[in-house]
């Protein structure tokens, strides 16, 4: 048994996994922001506001970018379209986003490897009580 806490194995694991997932980004030339914009442009399109309100529940970023300006990227590069007022992927949006979502899956798969869906699922409840036990009303 470790004698390290839990604190330690949480900011650790967490550290490990953003840098995993930035690099996964990173090597299809996407940010976290623009990732989440054509995760949730993935089933339907959506309004300014819906984009917004989507990016709001993603924790800090270090990019300097605004979403704003992340969107523009998209816009720029084709990925996605702006059909009066609502955004939507592009054919190729759509492609870009099946690829990256494949890289995504494997990260993930390679997080939860040896581990049941039962230890995740205790894992996961067990971190939403820490996080409500702390003040958390998400």
């Amino acid at each position: 048994m470790s004698t390290r806490t839990l604190a330690y194995w949480l900011a650790l694991v967490d550290r490990l996994v953003e840098a995993r997932f930035a690099g996964t980004l990173e090597e299809h030339g996407i940010t976290r922001i623009q990732w989440r914009v054509l995760t949730v442009l993935d089933p339907e399109p959506a309004t300014h506001e819906a984009l917004a309100d989507a990016l709001s529940e993603l924790p800090p970023t270090p990019d300097d970018d605004s979403a704003a300006e992340q969107l523009d990227e998209l816009l720029e590069s084709g990925w996605v379209e702006d059909l009066a007022g609502r955004y939507a992927l592009s054919e190729r949006g759509r492609d870009a986003h099946d690829h990256i979502s494949k890289a995504v899956a494997a990260l993930r798969a390679t997080v939860l490897s040896g581990i049941s869906a039962d230890e995740e699922a205790t894992t996961i409840a067990a971190l939403e009580r820490m996080a409500r036990n702390l003040g958390w009303n998400g």
